[in-house]
């Protein structure tokens, strides 16, 4: 008799357990909740597309440059007597002594080659040279950094951040420098809005420009 009993208990054991862990599944599926695909990708945004941000974000940047842009004429003396007070006026802070700035310059090219637009802009100190890039030196990063609305703490990492400055130098050498009949601007009249930064030689002003207009 006691053997019967040791293996009813036995087996109701496992009823019971069976019965609990059922139980527990039931409580999960009626506590679970089933997502939508717009829901679950809500949750889990796609990975970042630098291509697709810098396509929306270019030309509010572009926008912006032109709205706050301050001539060459006063950056230039500005810049000279002291980069910081110039970059807490007129620029945004790129840290260790750094600043980029929305700028403007009109001048008459005096060379052109396949990487530079060398332009004369009257009334800025002698032994300045403003250059405007044509090719390799074409840089997103002073474009990206100058407005202030664009900042490392929009994105993710370091990576996403580098991806949108090398976007910006696609759409310079796509949207302004292609534009461009190279060949025929020598002796022309430009108007330039872009970005300078101040990471570079000293009384260098290389824009990288968003915007050029060819005077007639």
């Amino acid at each position: 008799m006691d053997a019967i009993t040791g293996r009813l208990s036995r087996s109701g054991r496992k009823l019971i357990m069976v019965a609990a862990v059922a139980a527990l599944a039931v409580a999960m599926a009626m506590s679970t909740r089933f997502l939508t695909p717009a829901e679950a990708e809500a949750i889990n945004p796609a990975p970042f597309n630098s291509q697709t941000y810098a396509k929306d974000a270019f030309p509010k940047v572009t926008a912006k440059i032109k709205e706050t842009a301050v001539d060459l004429v006063l950056l230039v003396p500005a810049v000279r007597a002291d980069p910081a007070a110039a970059g807490a006026k007129y620029g945004h802070d790129l840290g260790s002594g750094s600043y980029a700035f929305p700028v403007k310059a009109t001048g008459k090219v005096t060379s052109v080659d396949a990487d530079f637009a060398v332009l004369a802009v009257p009334a800025i100190p002698a032994g300045s040279t403003v250059r405007i890039p044509l090719a390799a030196a074409i840089s997103g990063s002073p474009v990206r950094d100058a407005t202030g609305i664009i900042t490392f703490g929009d994105f993710v990492d370091q990576t996403d951040f580098q991806s949108v400055a090398n976007q910006f130098k696609l759409r310079i050498q796509t949207d302004v420098i292609s534009k461009l009949d190279v060949a025929s601007l020598m002796g022309k009249q430009l108007t330039v809005f872009g970005a300078y930064s101040t990471i570079g030689a000293a009384n260098s002003y290389i824009v990288q420009p968003v915007s050029i207009e060819v005077a007639p």
